[in-house]
């Protein structure tokens, strides 16, 4: 890759593969920025790169007939900052990808899938660390808006999933229900969450359950009740031993207000 003008030489504007023209272009803050076009006359690929005032590469936009990516640059270092592309795919729908470069090695991607009526079929998030995915999250809409949210949240070191979560959505800003595994450095589960929520609003349930390491049989059970204002109106616990018997059953209810009304314990 070019990184200055003056890496251009005749030879460049006489290549039988590409055509070569430069401009100078001054924006009314008097800021001049270069622009050296060239196409490839086989693969029909037009090149567009951007250098600033003093000839440094900023930016690379490519494009066909079905595809763009246009791609920012520092213009110190020359490390890439942004890449934006945009393929067309068969089924006439537009697949966007956006990729952030950060420090510390660090690199976050967005996908989206756009249908060809406009409306977002699919939306795809990661987030990196070097060449480790870190976490990754997958929508799918439905009518533009948006259906279910699977989460997968990654240990950088060892590349086990820690956490998995999964959305229920009633509309583009509220969510029907949601739900979270937990895992160990073995795989196996040791916690499970759910909420469910009130329509437009708060939490109205919300369970928790805790295993076992070894057995991986339910050791604790947890459920909480709201009401719509989000004051808790019921407390339910039941502990389990390792081989699946309760060994004790506690329950709490609490007024409008949220104070203890009454309780049921019961140690078996």
């Amino acid at each position: 890759m070019s990184s200055s003008l003056g890496d251009y030489t005749p030879a460049v504007a006489s290549s039988k593969d590409e055509s070569l023209k430069l401009e100078a272009h001054t924006d009314a803050a008097g800021v001049t920025t270069f622009h050296l076009r060239t196409r490839d006359n086989k693969t029909q690929i037009e090149t567009e790169k951007t250098f600033d005032s003093e000839q440094r590469l900023i930016r690379i936009v490519k494009h066909s007939s079905s595809s763009q990516s246009d791609t920012e640059l520092d213009p110190v270092s020359g490390s890439t900052l942004r890449i934006t592309e945009h393929n067309a795919l068969p089924d006439g729908s537009q697949l966007i990808k956006e990729t952030n470069y950060t420090e510390g090695n660090q690199s976050s991607e967005s996908v989206v899938v756009i249908s060809a009526e406009g409306e977002v079929i699919r939306r795809v998030e990661r987030q990196m660390v070097g060449m480790h995915t870190v976490f990754q999250g997958q929508t799918e809409y439905q009518g533009d808006t948006p259906q279910t949210t699977v989460n997968h949240y990654v240990d950088i070191t060892s590349g086990r999933l820690l956490r998995r979560e999964q959305v229920q959505w009633l509309d583009s800003k509220h969510r029907s229900a949601n739900e979270n595994l937990y895992f160990d450095e073995a795989g196996y589960v040791t916690r499970f969450t759910k909420t469910l929520f009130h329509s437009g609003a708060g939490s109205f349930l919300e369970e928790s359950q805790e295993f076992y390491t070894a057995s991986n049989n339910l050791k604790r059970r947890e459920l909480c009740v709201y009401n719509s204002q989000g004051v808790r109106t019921c407390v339910d616990v039941v502990e389990y031993a390792d081989d699946g018997e309760i060994t004790e059953r506690m329950s709490q209810f609490f007024d409008e207000n949220g104070n203890p009304v009454g309780d049921n314990s019961i140690e078996i």
